[in-house]
């Protein structure tokens, strides 16, 4: 629904832009078929432009780049993200996307309004239909074009390959009214009044949709008055015809009708000169102004590199490897190395050039380029580098000092032909020290990740591992080492972030979000104290369905103080709830949310495209909202 309503703005804006320069150069001028055919263009150009995306024409790259990194950073490394669901003090929870807004309210107003205007065109199209064979004296073929004969005083009028005329019209002047509703039906009149009308249905708000309706029905009545001059009917009688005429009225607004009300405009156009033909490059204002508002509706330029190494993870099943971990050693600042040399360990070459042709941009966090190979042999260069995009998308938005985005020339001034595409630079409050070892492997039993994996294969006999990370025993590939009778490394049980067929909830989404407005309670606790943000939690749905490793991504808090626990049992002496001197409160919302995926029933677990079942992480947003009332009664 907003999508459409969205649409429907940019379309309208579209066709001012075109429409209004036309009323000011064009509307006068007497060349009938061209400016019929100019403003047609600008009907198709108000459906086809807000639908393109062309991103080298954008106006602006850097805010929208770094907005988009941002949300890169909020939400980590690409994930399957579920809609959010808000959850109202005092209520059950909700699904974010449906909550009543004033948005919503302003989009069902306008569905609401093209449906209105549907029903009516419908209806106008059937009385025409109607009208067409009621009160019929007779009716012939005439060249392909059925004329209708009504006994009654009907106006005339013409609609698709059908002309309505009284008998009393045939009698007087039926050869120049017959001609002149030929001449719409000839020049496809009635089709033109058809893409007029599903612009009209789409911007039913905007009042020059309808202006430049009325200017198409002018053109149509032009155009046919000169059909039928050209026929080689006399000027002067034609005109008093169409002045004896004018005071009837259509009764069909769908239909080309010969009582237009316009006589005194279409008698001046037969009587003007014609205009200079050098007057059509008038036109040529349609190029700069289609070309500003595809400027307008592009995508930034960045955008497209970054979705695209986004989608190049995605595309290849990336991994967060549970079990097995290769972190890059720390690197010494980049403005100490030569730039135009590899900086980063084992990275070819021929894979940095690959990355330039493509069009990617550098990352650089903290000094340390962030380099994303597609075609890697290597699976410990690939699980490095998935591990360092990993730590750059996982950042805090807090911690973010500051990302600077590098154009070409100044990117490649700095950091040599890797930055020939561009340069983003985050800087970090804080750095995160890497372990020294390069090679990690998951404990099950404690949730870490120890250094052990070099030190497993060595103790084991007949035990190598290659360059690339495999690992056999006397030749044998395995994919699982037990030590001491306990399971310490397997490869089966990396989690996905991204895979073929997604895990299901039973019964789909819809009984996903039933189940949590059920379930999901704001804590009184946090009520009071007015605490209230998103949650955003992320869990693992495990090969039988069930959901385990819960852990909360970002969420707010309140730590109370000696004063806040004070405050609250003196004005609240019955209450059965016990908050603690230094107790955070955030934790609160994001224990609500653990507590309703612990009760959830088991999912359908997830595939690869080979069809085999794997582990695979969600992450969960859950809005908690105070009411105003509320707000204004808390604490804070």
């Amino acid at each position: 629904m907003s999508a459409l309503l969205l649409y429907s703005i940019k379309s309208a804006l579209v066709l001012t832009l075109l429409y209004l320069p036309y009323m000011l150069m064009l509307r006068r001028e007497s060349f009938f078929r061209f400016n019929r055919l100019v403003l047609l263009g600008i009907l198709l150009l108000s459906l086809a432009l807000p639908l393109c995306n062309v991103p080298w024409m954008s106006l602006d790259h850097q805010p929208v780049v770094q907005a988009a990194q941002l949300q890169m950073l909020e939400l980590g490394i690409p994930v399957h993200v579920l809609p959010e669901i808000q959850v109202v003090a005092d209520g059950a929870a909700s699904q974010g996307a449906s909550r009543f807004s004033v948005f919503f309210l302003v989009s069902l107003i306008y569905i609401i309004g093209m449906a209105v205007l549907l029903v009516a065109r419908f209806w106008q199209i059937g009385r025409l239909q109607f009208g067409l064979r009621k009160g019929v004296l007779w009716n012939e073929d005439k060249q392909g074009i059925r004329i209708f004969c009504h006994a009654e005083d009907v106006a005339p009028f013409s609609w698709m390959k059908n002309i309505v005329i009284s008998q009393k019209d045939f009698d007087e002047a039926g050869r120049e009214i017959v001609l002149h509703e030929t001449g719409h039906i000839q020049n496809g009149h009635s089709w033109d009044v058809v893409l007029l009308t599903l612009v009209q249905m789409l911007q039913w708000w905007n009042p020059l949709a309808y202006v430049l309706g009325i200017s198409l029905r002018d053109v149509h009545e032009y155009e046919a008055d000169d059909y039928v001059l050209r026929q080689g009917v006399s000027a002067q009688n034609y005109q008093l015809l169409l002045i004896k005429k004018a005071v009837g009225s259509g009764g069909y607004p769908f239909a080309n009708s010969f009582n237009h009300s316009l006589t005194k405009k279409r008698i001046t156009m037969m009587k003007k000169s014609k205009s200079n033909p050098w007057m059509r490059s008038k036109a040529l204002y349609v190029i700069p102004v289609a070309a500003l508002a595809l400027s307008a509706f592009a995508t930034p330029k960045f955008v497209a590199p970054i979705e695209e190494t986004v989608t190049k993870l995605e595309g290849k099943g990336t991994e967060n490897s549970a079990n097995l971990q290769v972190l890059e050693q720390e690197n010494e600042p980049a403005v100490q190395k030569d730039i135009s040399q590899s900086s980063t360990e084992n990275v070819t070459s021929e894979e940095v050039k690959q990355q330039d042709t493509e069009g990617r941009p550098l990352f650089v966090l903290n000094c340390k380029i962030i380099e994303i190979p597609e075609d890697m042999k290597d699976i410990n260069l690939k699980r490095m580098h998935e591990e360092q995009l990993t730590k750059l998308l996982n950042i805090n938005v807090e911690d973010v000092e500051s990302i600077t985005v590098l154009q070409k020339e100044a990117a490649t001034a700095k950091w040599g032909s890797k930055g020939s595409n561009g340069v983003i630079e985050i800087t970090t409050k804080k750095e995160t020290k890497e372990p020294e070892s390069q090679n990690v492997v998951y404990n099950k039993e404690t949730g870490t990740y120890d250094p052990v994996l070099k030190d497993l294969v060595k103790k084991l006999p007949g035990a190598k591992m290659d360059d690339e990370g495999n690992i056999t025993v006397n030749g044998k590939s395995v994919t699982k080492i037990m030590v001491d009778g306990k399971e310490a490394f397997n490869i089966g049980d990396s989690i996905y972030n991204v895979v073929a067929h997604n895990a299901k909830y039973p019964g789909g989404e819809g009984e996903l979000y039933k189940f949590l407005a059920t379930n999901i309670r704001y804590p009184k606790l946090c009520q009071s104290f007015g605490v209230q943000g998103r949650v955003i939690i992320s869990f693992v749905v495990e090969k039988d369905g069930s959901i385990t490793e819960i852990k909360k991504l970002r969420g707010p808090g309140m730590e109370l103080s000696e004063i806040d626990v004070t405050s609250y049992k003196e004005k609240n002496p019955e209450s059965t709830e016990e908050p603690k001197v230094g107790q955070d409160l955030g934790e609160l919302l994001y224990e609500e949310g653990v507590r309703v995926l612990k009760a959830m029933p088991k999912w359908e677990p997830a595939k690869d495209k080979d069809g085999n079942i794997v582990r695979s992480r969600f992450n969960l947003p859950i809005q908690f909202r105070l009411s105003a009332r509320q707000e204004g009664n808390s604490p804070q």
